[in-house]
C-alpha cells in the first residue's frame, strides 16, 4: 500500500532520478529542487511503495493560492491511482493551510496529466501560446485551477 511522506534534502537523489525518467524536455535541476525543499511556503509530498520513493508533488503558495510546480510518478507506477491519492492528500494539507485554490500549467500534449487533472476536478482557465520550447518546436501551456474545499 502506498505511503505518503514529507520530502527532505536527503530525498534529492531519488527525486532527480524520477525527474530524469518523467521529464525529458524540462526537468528541474538539483539546485531548484533543493530550493523548493527549503522553501517555508512549500508543501512537498512524496509517495513510497514498499519503502521506495516512486513519486512526488512540489507545491508553492502565496497568500491563499497554491501552485503545483511538479508532480511525477515513475512510469511503472502510473495508472494505479497513486497520483489521484497524492493530489487528494495534497489538497487536504492545502486546506488545513488555508489555501483556496490550486493552480497549475501543463503541456497541451501531456494527455495523461490532463486526464488526471480533469478527473480530479480541475477546470481549464486559459492557455499560454508557445510557452514551452522543445526539440519539436513550441507548445502551448494549458492553465488549470482547482477550488480547495476545506
Amino acid at each position: 500500500m502506498p505511503e505518503l511522506v514529507s520530502l527532505f534534502s536527503a530525498d534529492i537523489p531519488l527525486i532527480m532520478q524520477i525527474e530524469a525518467q518523467c521529464f525529458t524536455d524540462d526537468h528541474w535541476s538539483e539546485k531548484q529542487i533543493q530550493q523548493q525543499l527549503l522553501n517555508v511556503n512549500a508543501i512537498n509530498l512524496g509517495i513510497k511503495v514498499q519503502g521506495d520513493l516512486v513519486g512526488y508533488a512540489l507545491v508553492g503558495s502565496v497568500l491563499d493560492e497554491a501552485e503545483l510546480y511538479q508532480i511525477a510518478l515513475l512510469p511503472e507506477c502510473q495508472g494505479r491511482g497513486m497520483a489521484t491519492e497524492l493530489l487528494a492528500q495534497l489538497c487536504q494539507q492545502l486546506a488545513v493551510a488555508g489555501m483556496q485554490r490550486l493552480l497549475l500549467e501543463v503541456r497541451e500534449r501531456n494527455v495523461a496529466a490532463i486526464r488526471l487533472y480533469e478527473s480530479f476536478g480541475f477546470t481549464q482557465d486559459g492557455r499560454r501560446k508557445g510557452y514551452y520550447a522543445s526539440v519539436a518546436g513550441v507548445e502551448d501551456a494549458l492553465l488549470y485551477s482547482y477550488r480547495i474545499r476545506g
